[in-house]
Order: C-alpha cells, then sequence, then structure tokens
C-alpha cells in the first residue's frame, strides 16, 4: 500500500517535470496536453503560478491585545471579566476567540489530585469563610466572605461581613436557608473558630450559639478533620469564581452596596450559568433540590445579643458604656436593643425604632440628627412637656388647656416649672394645686407654687363661669398638704368675690 501511494506521488512528479520542459521549449498547452495525453486543465493547473496569499483580516481582539494582556497579567481577571471590561471599551467580538487567546499566555495553577464524590438531593451542604479586600468608598477594606454551597445542584449563596464572628457566620446561616427555602440534611464545615471552639481526639466541641442554630434548624453539622480542604471542594472552589468574576475590577460605595451587587451577580451570573460539572443552571436544580430539604421552622433563629433596656429622659438607650438615641416620644418606655454585625437596632415589640453603628468610644452621647430635630420640634411647641405634663392627671389636662391659651408660647416654661416643682414635694400636692388654680384662672407656674406654699393665687380680673370656686372648699383642698392657709380664710376670700361679682351685675 505504501510502495503503491510511493509511485502514484513519483508519476505527479515526473508529469510535473514534463510539464515545466516543454513549456519551457516554448509549447503551448494544447500542444502539451495532446503530447502527453492528458486533459488541457491539468496542464494549465500544472503552468498556473502559484495562488498569492489572501490578505488576512485583521482580528476583533488586535486593538484590545494590551489590554486584555494588563487584565489577565496583572488585574488577575477570569476571561468572563475581561469580556465585560473590554465590552465597555468597544470590544464586540465573540467568547471563544477571548479565551483561545488567553490560554496562549496565562499560566496554569498547579492543581493537586482528588477524588470527586456527588450526593443527592437535600443531603449535603458546604460552608466557608474567606478574606479579601475590597475597595469600599474608593478606600481598600478587608472584607470576609461567607459562602454557603448546596451540593447537588451547585446552588451558591454569599454575603460579605466585617468581621465574621459567631454571630455573623450564624445569622449568615439564616438568611442563606431563607433564600433556598429549606436546610440540607447535613453540612460540612473545616474547623473554623465560630464553629467549632475545642478539638478533642474523637469529637468537637461546637460554639453554644452554633449548636443552638443547629438545634433550631435540625441538620448535622460535620466538621472536616485539618487541612482536609478537598473534603468540602464544592464551597473551595467557587471561591475563586467569586474573586475573579465578582470581585475583581469592581468598585463599592458601601456595605450596602457591596451585598446588594453580591446579590445581583448571583441571581444574573451564578445561578444561570451552566455548570462545568453539572452541565446544568444550579438555579434549575435547586428546584430538584428544595423538595428535599429539611422545611423551614415557623420562627428564625435569633443570631443577635438581644437586652432589654429602659429608654431614659434623655431619649437614649445604654450600650457598654455609650448612649445611643431613639425618638423622643419613646422616653420611659422599655425597649429591646439587638446588636449584630457592628449594628444596634432598637425595637418595641416588632417595630424597629431606631438604627444605630456601633461606636469604639467609651461614655460618649450619640444622637441622629432626625432625632435631635424631632426633640426640638416637640419641645419648642410643648408637645414632649405636654405628654410628660398630662401624666399628672385629668387636672392637669384641665389646666394645661387654660396655660396654653393665655400663656401661648411660654406655656412649656411653665409646664417644665411645674413638673419640676412636683419632683420636690410631690405630685398629689401640685395635682390639688393645679385643681385649685384652675378654678381661679390662675395659669401660670408662680400661682401653683403659691398655692403649694399656702398663700392665695394671683387670679385674673375677671373669672368664667366654669372657673367660680366651688362652695364646699374645704373638702375640695382635701390633699393639698399641711402648708395651706385655712379653709375659712378661702371661704371668707370667695364671698368678697361673689359679693362684688353681684355689685358689678347689678351696675350694669
Amino acid at each position: 500500500m505504501h510502495q503503491q501511494r510511493a509511485h502514484r506521488q513519483w508519476r505527479r512528479e515526473q508529469r510535473q517535470r514534463l510539464i515545466l520542459r516543454l513549456a519551457a521549449e516554448g509549447k503551448g498547452i494544447g500542444e502539451i496536453a495532446r503530447e502527453l495525453g492528458i486533459d488541457r486543465k491539468t496542464v494549465r493547473a500544472r503552468l498556473r503560478p502559484t495562488a498569492r496569499e489572501r490578505k488576512r483580516r485583521p482580528s476583533q481582539l488586535e486593538a484590545f491585545r494590551p489590554l486584555i494582556r494588563k487584565l489577565v497579567n496583572e488585574d488577575e481577571l477570569s476571561a468572563v471579566r475581561v469580556r465585560e471590561e473590554i465590552q465597555a471599551v468597544g470590544y464586540t467580538g465573540g467568547y471563544s476567540i477571548l479565551t483561545d487567546y488567553i490560554r496562549r499566555f496565562r499560566q496554569r495553577p498547579v492543581v493537586r489530585p482528588h477524588l470527586r464524590f456527588e450526593t443527592d438531593p437535600g443531603v449535603q451542604g458546604q460552608v466557608d469563610l474567606s478574606p479579601y479586600t475590597v475597595l469600599l468608598g474608593a478606600q481598600p477594606t478587608p472584607v470576609v466572605c461567607f459562602s454557603f454551597v448546596l451540593g447537588f445542584s451547585r446552588w451558591q449563596f454569599i454575603r460579605f461581613v466585617a468581621h465574621a464572628d459567631a454571630h455573623s457566620v450564624c445569622h449568615s446561616h439564616v438568611l442563606a436557608f431563607e433564600a433556598c427555602g429549606g436546610v440540607p440534611q447535613s453540612i460540612l464545615y473545616d474547623r473554623m473558630k465560630q464553629v467549632v471552639i475545642h478539638s478533642e481526639r474523637d469529637r468537637v466541641i461546637f460554639h453554644e450559639l452554633f449548636a443552638a442554630l443547629v438545634r433550631h434548624y435540625g441538620f448535622r453539622a460535620v466538621a472536616l478533620a485539618p487541612g482536609y480542604k478537598e473534603g468540602k471542594g464544592k464551597v473551595e472552589n467557587p471561591f475563586r469564581y467569586v474573586e475573579g468574576n465578582f470581585l475583581a475590577g469592581r468598585t463599592f460605595h458601601d456595605w450596602t452596596d457591596l451585598n446588594a451587587q453580591a446579590q445581583w451577580w448571583l441571581r444574573e451570573r451564578a445561578w444561570v450559568r451552566v455548570h462545568r460539572t453539572t452541565q446544568e443552571q444550579p438555579l434549575v436544580r435547586l428546584e430538584q433540590e428544595r423538595p428535599h430539604l429539611i422545611a423551614l421552622p415557623r420562627r428564625d433563629f435569633e443570631a443577635a445579643t438581644v437586652l432589654p433596656r429602659v429608654i431614659g429622659d434623655d431619649f437614649c438607650v445604654a450600650w457598654e458604656t455609650n448612649r445611643y438615641s431613639v425618638p423622643p416620644r419613646y422616653a420611659g418606655q422599655t425597649a429591646w436593643v439587638r446588636v449584630l454585625e457592628g449594628r444596634l437596632e432598637v425595637r418595641i415589640e416588632a417595630e424597629r425604632i431606631a438604627t444605630h453603628p456601633l461606636q469604639a468610644t467609651r461614655g460618649t452621647r450619640y444622637v441622629a440628627p432626625e432625632h435631635e430635630a424631632e426633640f426640638r420640634q416637640r419641645t419648642t411647641s410643648r408637645h414632649l412637656l405636654r405628654e410628660q405634663f398630662l401624666r399628672l392627671g385629668s387636672a392637669a389636662a384641665a389646666f394645661a388647656t387654660g396655660l396654653e391659651q393665655e400663656r401661648k408660647g411660654a406655656a412649656g416654661y411653665h409646664m417644665r416649672q411645674i413638673l419640676d416643682l412636683a419632683e420636690r414635694v410631690g405630685a398629689a400636692r401640685v395635682v390639688a394645686a393645679l385643681r385649685h388654680a384652675e378654678r381661679y384662672a390662675a395659669f401660670d407656674y408662680q400661682a401653683v407654687a403659691r398655692i403649694v406654699a399656702g398663700k392665695p393665687p394671683r387670679t385674673s380680673a375677671a373669672l368664667q363661669p366654669h372657673t367660680l370656686t366651688p362652695t364646699n372648699l374645704g373638702s375640695y383642698l382635701k390633699g393639698t398638704g399641711t402648708h395651706q392657709r385655712s379653709p375659712e380664710h378661702y371661704q371668707q376670700l370667695a364671698a368678697r368675690r361673689r359679693r362684688t361679682r353681684r355689685q358689678d351685675d347689678d351696675g350694669q
């Protein structure tokens, strides 16, 4: 067979030499064809000059090659991120031509071989943490990425925190379980301190808060042997995908923007891509896996530190050595303070009334601008003082109405002075004095103070009908204290005023 091919090749070469020799002698194509007994087209093909190489069109990558090399070698971006960056500056080519070019110069990492294992739907999840440095508000900021992956579907949940303590790790579990709609039967961990606080030969001791999380959701926590990262490769490997396809080359305004973009990236990129191993979209496989997950309990697990606090008169709650403000209208009430991931929330029942970032200072009062503005508005318009004043009872309500009508803008000053007086001499004596002063239309602090001190008030020039002195003044003044004028004195004063009023009416 080989000899036959060699013979055919030798004959072709001999024919080519004859054609070229006859052509050199000046014979035409027809004469050469007749002499050699071959087709004219064959002679013409052998005599045709070598076709010039067609001019190759420049590749669409040509103008972007320097930028691509920079993005790959210096910025260490993945091909997906490189494509996004060069598309932003005009690249319209395909993805495969880009990856072929990148493979020519990108260094391949050394991979340690290990066995791959697959699990049935709902059987297993994996959790891990990874530190990064990202640009938050143009400032390099260290962050920690919490990652949760379901083994069957490869569905992934990520979340970034400043400090990965046990509270934030447990809270991230809660958010991940809510996002996927259930809990796998077991979850693999390395021996991170937020999960395992002590290891022994045949067992591990879990963190108290994490152990409570496990009991609440009913899954089994599996702590892998130290250094056995291949055991949870389904969560280890996606960190490279997160770093190369999400974090690389991006900047973020703040923590809220960082996590918001992370959730957008999961929805638009990670969950809908075709996974290399399963050859399916994680979101599609999640629908197959969700029925096999442990159902979520009715109540979410509380991973924060929650303690009761009384809101002080300065409309602040105390935490450690600092004080944090709430809306002034809640002063005096009992609230629940919830602290998690560097933020303090104040709640009354189910309502969140204030949020503050935790401060590292000591002995400082932090008042939110909106709380300060509300306090000034309410204090200036006497609302806050009026609420405190009305706690003295119905007598205070009637007196406050007359005080505001007569004193206008100065009513707040008189309320404050009367409240201070009640703290010094007791609320019972002040309440009785308010009733008495209201009958005399003596709407000011000095009148109330004189009654408490046992002196008659300086009344208005004309009494309204509803302010006439009661007939049984002795019983009316019960509880006003021992330092009062005698009831007979007030009876005489009332009689004189009635006579004066009759005389005035007769004169009219």
